[in-house]
């Protein structure tokens, strides 16, 4: 190439774009963050999950249900808890990926299939930050928050004199709570009470002005909680809510302390006593 076609080509090539200091096009915009991204990305997926869930009914008052927490939504051991003043309460709140997410789906079903309002029975009622923590759960799972909870007893004197097994004496603490809301709240034509207390403990000890509770109530496993199992065993009991008539309650007690007994034989059998 002559030295004049080489002094014409350097001509016409442009020359470099003087450096101003003012960046790249993008320089503005936040340095990336992994763990930011992976939970936007995630939150999007729950949106759109919630999006496709059917939606829910309106709010049936004549319809309840009578919610525990531990064993129900939280599974046994995912919170420590410690005793105080003979409750067994959560040391901590529990995170959402402490609960169930399958447990809270069956929930939403329950609802949404019946309507039916929820009652907090669960220990998780006794401060008001435990409450709101379960609140927050429900509601972000589309599912609607409690509408009260039951009142807060003593245990029963007379079975603490009997030192009866603790259990039996919470489950007919917790039986009296139940039926003193229902008492109180005569709209109510049809409930179930969902725990992983076994009511039949309750039935064995029944008194006057509590309810039977067995024939309403869904057993949980307590490290599985709600399944799809309990999920259409709580809509049928709903749906077509069970009768004891009067003559039928002395037969059904007497299976529940047969029952109750039987338990108490296997523990005992297993060293749990």
């Amino acid at each position: 190439m002559s030295t004049e076609a080489a002094s014409r080509k350097r001509k016409a090539e442009p020359e470099p774009a003087e450096d101003l200091g003012l960046g790249g096009l993008y320089d503005f915009l936040p340095p990336p963050d992994p763990e930011k991204d992976k939970a936007t990305a995630a939150k999007a997926r729950k949106a759109e999950q919630l999006s496709t869930r059917p939606k829910l009914p309106p709010v049936d008052r004549s319809r309840v249900i009578f919610l525990d927490v531990d064993g129900v939504l939280l599974p046994a051991g995912s919170v420590e808890m410690i005793f105080i003043d003979g409750v067994m309460l959560p040391v901590r709140a529990a995170k959402e990926a402490d609960f169930n997410r399958t447990a809270l789906s069956n929930l939403r079903a329950i609802v949404q299939q019946t309507g039916a309002s929820i009652v907090l029975s669960s220990e998780w009622r006794r401060k008001e930050e435990m409450r709101d923590n379960i609140r927050r759960t429900l509601q972000a799972q589309d599912i609607p928050g409690f509408q009260d909870s039951t009142p807060i007893f003593q245990p029963s004197a007379e079975l603490v004199k009997q030192r009866l097994d603790q259990a039996i004496i919470w489950a007919e603490r917790r039986a009296r709570e139940i039926g003193n809301w229902l008492k109180q709240h005569k709209e109510v034509k049809a409930w179930v009470a969902i725990d992983d207390i076994d009511f039949s403990w309750a039935d064995s000890v029944k008194v006057s002005g509590t309810p039977l509770m067995k024939h309403r109530t869904v057993l949980t496993n307590p490290k599985y909680c709600i399944t799809e199992k309990d999920a259409e065993e709580a809509v049928r009991i709903l749906l077509n809510p069970p009768v004891i008539a009067p003559g039928e309650e002395a037969d059904a007690i007497a299976a529940a302390r047969y029952l109750t007994e039987e338990a108490l034989a296997k523990c005992a059998g297993a060293g749990l006593m």
